[in-house]
């Protein structure tokens, strides 16, 4: 793959992860907003700290090298 096409590349997958995040972070919350207890329904805790884990990697990582030439 030449130079530009993985810049291109690259850039697609940053775009593809701010969104992923902010899709999953918007439907955690929600989910944690209508939870009354510890749990949230459809995750056992292990899962739910995978997904927390997850997120916070995205979150760390969706913008690093912000060189963008799409």
């Amino acid at each position: 793959m030449s130079e530009e096409k993985q810049q291109k590349f690259t850039a697609k997958v940053r775009r593809g992860l701010t969104w992923v995040h902010g899709v999953a972070a918007a439907e955690l919350a929600r989910k944690k907003a209508e939870t009354t207890g510890v749990r949230i329904e459809g995750f056992t805790a292990s899962e739910l700290a995978d997904v927390e884990a997850a997120l916070t990697w995205i979150e760390q990582n969706k913008d690093s090298g912000q060189k963008d030439p799409a």
